[in-house]
């Protein structure tokens, strides 16, 4: 298997997760890294498909979901 090769914005974004308390939304990750809320959400789902972040999504409202981001656990 191939190592997952992260460039800067995407080390930038773990790192933000790995700090945060609790998971977060791209909008709260893009605030805090000064970054587009589209480049988030892009490197996001990068990052979920190389299994390196997860997402948890929950119905806040009828017809409304919000993505939460957060890093795997390390055991």
């Amino acid at each position: 298997m191939n190592p997952v090769m992260l460039d800067k914005v995407d080390e930038f974004i773990v790192g933000i997760l790995n700090k945060s308390a609790k998971p977060l939304t791209v909008y709260q990750i893009a605030k805090e890294a000064g970054l587009s809320w589209a480049t988030v959400n892009i490197h996001c789902y990068k990052l979920k498909s190389n299994g390196v972040v997860n997402d948890n999504i929950y119905e806040c409202g009828p017809g409304q979901k919000k993505t939460l981001w957060c890093v795997p656990e390390k055991t």
